[in-house]
């Protein structure tokens, strides 16, 4: 009875080693986390797409049929799917073969697998390229938004494609415009005084929005418009450098004169604003960088 435990064991950590071993991990593009599936030509040859055991909670228990949307489409496919524990002792996805032929899959692409509704068992299969694609698209509309209303829209977007709660896509966002290098001189322009509005980007101002919640992240006030919608105002540490997101504070209105119009004297830390002083009254800076943990985006590759 001991040797048959002790067989066993060896046996369940040989299976755990070879799960483990059938696993990469590579630095993420679009800084989300994301899981892939190597392909191979008899897979391809096939139709098939295995997904390997450590995915398989993701899936059915028993086989059946699965929904998959497949590339960007919006429309469902029904597929028929083989569990683990059927003979071919692997998940399997059938039915591929049109799909690879018209996105000209061959051997070591990789396509990534996404869980739309995992209780209804809804996936999305997409090449990973085309998926990188696709996410830096809606990536670059959010940096480019017009407006906030627009800004909002297509950080929603980015977490209807990617899958993932709003709460990590604020940070991965905020996360991803840290990481930025190019750093310019502000631009000036001219114009009436009356006609003059914050030259902040919509797209870091939703993100420091969302984030602080329209709180000062110096003296912690804030207040919601008539529209139901925080107040603050964006204040420029160093004037003369652009919009990135270590050189600007969310801030009230009193504190971003008090910036101006104060004697001013600022600490730092670890590049940041932690610390600011008007006319000796010190208060410390509300900074999520000092609260969270940014962990660096993967990709996990299933072989």
């Amino acid at each position: 009875m001991v040797l048959e435990k002790v067989i066993n064991r060896n046996k369940a950590n040989n299976v755990i080693m070879m799960e483990l071993s059938q696993i990469i991990r590579n630095k993420s593009k679009i800084n989300y986390s994301y899981v892939t599936v190597k392909m191979t030509q008899g897979r391809i040859n096939k139709g098939l797409i295995a997904i390997p055991v450590s995915l398989s909670k993701w899936f059915p228990g028993h086989n059946g049929v699965i929904q998959v949307y497949l590339d960007n489409s919006t429309d469902l496919e029904i597929k028929k799917y083989s569990s683990y524990d059927s003979s071919t002792r692997e998940c399997r996805i059938y039915g591929m073969r049109r799909w690879f032929e018209k996105n000209r899959i061959k051997d070591e692409d990789e396509i990534v697998i996404q869980i739309i509704d995992q209780n209804n068992f809804k996936y999305r299969l997409i090449r990973e390229s085309n998926f990188i694609i696709k996410t830096q698209q809606i990536q670059n509309k959010f940096d480019n938004s017009i407006d906030e209303q627009q800004a909002s829209q297509h950080l929603n977007e980015i977490v209807n494609w990617t899958k993932i709660k709003e709460e990590i896509v604020k940070l991965s966002e905020f996360h991803r415009l840290i990481r930025q290098t190019n750093i310019e001189e502000r631009k000036r322009t001219i114009r009436r005084k009356a006609s003059m509005r914050e030259s902040t980007p919509p797209s870091i101002r939703i993100l420091l929005s969302r984030i602080y919640s329209g709180h000062c992240q110096v003296c912690d006030f804030w207040f919601l418009k008539k529209d139901k919608i925080p107040y603050f105002e964006t204040h420029h540490i160093d004037p003369e450098k652009a919009d990135y997101i270590q050189n600007l504070l969310a801030i009230c209105g009193n504190c971003h004169n008090q910036f101006h119009y104060s004697n001013v004297k600022q600490e730092f830390k670890e590049g940041w604003i932690s610390k600011v002083f008007f006319n000796d009254r010190v208060f410390e800076v509300n900074q999520i960088v000092f609260k969270q943990k940014f962990e660096e985006a993967t990709k996990e590759i299933f072989t």
